[in-house]
């Protein structure tokens, strides 16, 4: 029986050879009769190693991608010889299966529209396909919930169990491709001058990037999951997902076990910390004591989304506002910060940090536009009473009604 059969690691080296080969320009041809061998008997876990290996040899995004796109069209006929995870309809990755079913019927009935506005007769036959495509564009929004629950639940828990796991850097970024280019077509859909080149241009690019995550999901990425992330983190998972939301679907009735508030314990640097018995524990604040019950209420009801990293830029703590701007959730304590954002944003928070930790910067504030609230986002480093660094603190506000105030109010008026 061949070696590629038996012998994981040579059947690995073999194809991240053939990728990073492929990528670097070689002739495919010529690659695969080279690789044949270790293509024909590759397994999702195969991929998935290899791809943490590409990454880690810092090629670009783009170039990564367009490599791993390559790959994978190669290696598709030996991909779909493996089935697809059976799972119970509520567990963790069943619920994004499902979603993803949701997702494909949308997808089809966008198809005869694309056919009808290419082929309409007159100016109102075209605005009234191009405006029930965009109908339907637009209801993709919803689907955000699901990429959100993957990047801030399941990305977390993952690296937290299963070392190779920079595949999900390569996953988030096409996430946020398919978010830039709903808003490009919203945008082009909306044009007085509609450019159906462009139009047909992106409509066709979103379907394939939201058929690749479909196919990576679910070939590669959660038959590997399943493996690799103990049973009980699945049911947290859905515990935090209930705030993030669903897309598509109807919440689902989680069993007993799975119901009720999440554990109020954390997993730190491998260390099981359980704060549930310390919420009358008193703090002396120098200028005030409070329990740490008192703290969260007061920390909790700022208008003011909050997070804390600490000198090794792990994520220490969230506070909990009523309403929140950015998802967070409990998996992502201890996990790093360079994890918790798209790889295309990872160098501005690398280069803030080294200033952070220098001393060449104390702040730094940054402004959005997001869903059309004006949002205020300042980092203040932290530091102790002899001025080494011990972390920083992101505060993230609403400024959009603040902005509107003039002239006073006085207390009571």
């Amino acid at each position: 029986m061949s070696e590629f059969i038996n012998n994981n690691a040579a059947r690995i080296d073999s194809l991240f050879q053939f990728c990073l080969d492929l990528i670097n320009g070689e002739n495919g041809k010529d690659l695969i009769a080279t690789h044949q061998e270790a293509i024909d008997h590759l397994c999702p876990n195969d991929i998935i190693q290899v791809v943490h290996r590409l990454v880690e040899e810092d090629l670009s995004m783009d170039a990564l991608k367009i490599g791993i796109n390559k790959s994978l069209n190669v290696f598709h006929n030996a991909i779909m010889a493996h089935e697809k995870p059976g799972l119970e309809a509520n567990h963790f990755l069943g619920i994004l299966m499902r979603e993803n079913r949701e997702l494909e019927k949308r997808l089809v009935s966008i198809k005869p529209l694309v056919k009808s506005f290419n082929k309409a007769q007159n100016e109102e036959e075209l605005k009234k396909d191009l405006l029930a495509i965009r109908d339907k564009i637009e209801e993709f929004a919803e689907f955000d919930k699901h990429y959100s629950r993957k990047e801030n639940i399941f990305f977390p828990y993952f690296e937290n169990q299963y070392p190779e796991y920079k595949c999900l850097g390569v996953m988030w970024s096409i996430h946020d491709d398919i978010r830039r280019i709903r808003k490009e077509l919203l945008l082009a859909l909306d044009s007085n001058q509609s450019d159906l080149k462009r139009i047909n241009k992106l409509i066709g690019d979103l379907f394939f990037l939201m058929y690749t995550i479909i196919f990576r999901e679910e070939y590669l990425l959660f038959p590997v999951a399943l493996n690799a992330v103990s049973s009980d983190m699945w049911d947290e998972m859905n515990k935090q997902s209930v705030e993030v939301g669903f897309s598509f679907i109807d919440p689902p009735v989680f069993s007993h076990k799975q119901k009720g508030k999440t554990s109020n314990s954390f997993t730190f640097e491998g260390e099981e910390l359980d704060a549930s018995q310390l919420g009358n524990t008193l703090l002396n604040f120098d200028t005030g004591l409070m329990t740490l019950d008192q703290a969260m209420m007061l920390l909790n009801h700022l208008p003011v989304d909050i997070t804390m990293i600490d000198e090794n830029d792990r994520v220490r703590f969230f506070s909990n506002p009523k309403d929140r701007f950015f998802t967070r959730s409990k998996a992502i304590i201890g996990r790093t910060v360079q994890n918790c954002h798209p790889p295309e944003s990872v160098h501005i928070v690398d280069e803030l940090l080294k200033a952070f930790k220098s001393g060449a910067k104390d702040s730094e504030p940054f402004w959005i536009q997001m869903q059309g609230r004006f949002i205020l986002i300042q980092y203040f480093a932290l530091r102790d009473d002899e001025g080494n660094y011990k972390g920083c603190i992101e505060v993230s506000q609403d400024l959009t009604d603040l902005k509107k105030l003039e002239g006073e109010k006085r207390l009571m008026e």
